[in-house]
């Protein structure tokens, strides 16, 4: 069986596809699925138009390639308020399972499907994924997320942001000067490590950080 369990950050994986686990009705708000949204921007505008034509359901998978990175969008559940159900991962599992070789998928990897915000137990799912995935012929983690650790471009926007005067940030950015203190602020924190960390501090929302992901999209 080619599957790995890390405990660390999904983002650090040199996998040519990784999963974002999504609902079906176009929003992209919390979890890992905030993070993809941030970092794939075109991506998270084709995911809302496909919601809103109702074209993604649980057991369908939607793969999304862009230069850089491909990723699998996987439905865990059907509105993002509602819990994820082991059925609706067996069914996307299942579906993978079949398609991976013609979607062209060399190696993946995964998070632990529809435990953070989804309510399944870890050891429910990992259990689920390593009985579906063990079918599979290509190399495959599963991420355990550890809030600990960092991510593949934190060290970069940090270093960055750090360097930069402030007068090119507000250029750069558009951030305003209360936000670009407390930026500064967090990102001289030992403990924010990863976009996820950044995205956690209070007074710093999702459009400081989307902004503040500028400064390394410029560079």
């Amino acid at each position: 069986m080619n599957i790995k369990v890390i405990k660390g950050n999904l983002f650090t994986s040199h996998c040519q596809t990784l999963v974002n686990t999504v609902n079906c009705v176009g929003v992209m708000g919390a979890g890992i699925a905030l993070e993809f949204r941030l970092r794939y921007p075109k991506m998270y505008s084709s995911y809302v138009e496909l919601c809103k034509k109702n074209l993604l359901d649980v057991g369908q998978l939607w793969l999304y390639k862009s230069s850089r990175r491909w990723v699998l969008n996987f439905p865990t559940k059907k509105h993002w308020k509602n819990p994820s159900q082991v059925k609706f991962l067996e069914l996307g599992l299942q579906k993978f399972v079949d398609t991976y070789r013609q979607k062209e998928i060399t190696s993946i990897a995964f998070p632990l499907l529809g435990t953070q915000h989804g309510g399944i137990p870890q050891k429910k799912s990992l259990e689920i994924m390593k009985f579906y995935l063990g079918q599979c012929d290509l190399p495959i983690e599963i991420y355990i997320y550890d809030p600990g650790s960092t991510d593949d471009i934190f060290p970069d926007i940090k270093s960055r942001f750090l360097s930069l005067k402030d007068e090119t940030i507000v250029e750069i950015t558009g951030l305003k000067q209360p936000y670009i203190n407390k930026v500064k602020e967090a990102l001289l924190n030992d403990s924010i490590s990863s976009i996820s960390n950044l995205l956690s501090v209070k007074g710093i929302g999702i459009t400081t950080v989307e902004k503040t992901l500028l400064v390394v999209k410029k560079n």
